[in-house]
């Protein structure tokens, strides 16, 4: 029952966040929201959902991430090395951790819907970026993954998967 409860103080969040978050005028982001809510996947599904919606925050035209996750996933399960580690429960810390840091570059850039055309362009400006929003993601996004010898966040669960990423997952 307690995971139920979990589930529903979870959507209610999300569609708070949503609403207060976006133009009332903007039916086709809440049409992905909703959809993505009532789709509710497979848990790995559901945290690629929500790293996709981190990056909807600032996208004109965001992927639909109920279609865009597979890839996603499959690009990320990819890059997680040693490769027997590569597991769903490994690929959700990653997804949460990239989530957190897309969550803190969007409220450094101070960032709406206008902000970029598609979830490519965000990703690009974020990767070649030299403002302090964009290097400030870029040292976060090599602890996440633990690339140039970063170490992940303590509160990520990462460290203890003894995982890295062989390269950036989303490039």
């Amino acid at each position: 029952m307690s995971r139920m409860r979990a589930i529903f103080f979870l959507f209610v969040g999300i569609l708070i966040l949503d609403f207060s978050c976006t133009k009332q005028s903007n039916q086709d982001s809440n049409t992905e929201l909703l959809s993505a809510l009532l789709s509710q996947g497979s848990p790995v599904q559901s945290a690629c959902q929500r790293f996709i919606l981190t990056e909807a925050n600032c996208v004109a035209v965001p992927d639909p991430s109920v279609s865009t996750c597979p890839s996603l996933i499959s690009k990320l399960k990819d890059q997680i090395l040693p490769r027997e580690l590569s597991t769903d429960a490994v690929a959700i810390l990653y997804f949460d951790c990239f989530s957190k840091i897309n969550l803190a570059y969007n409220s450094a850039k101070a960032c709406n819907q206008n902000s970029f055309a598609s979830n490519s362009e965000y990703r690009r400006v974020q990767r070649t970026g030299t403002s302090p929003a964009e290097t400030s993601w870029q040292e976060a996004m090599n602890q996440c993954g633990s690339l140039e010898n970063s170490v992940p966040p303590a509160d990520s669960g990462l460290q203890e998967t003894d995982t890295i990423l062989g390269s950036d997952p989303f490039q």
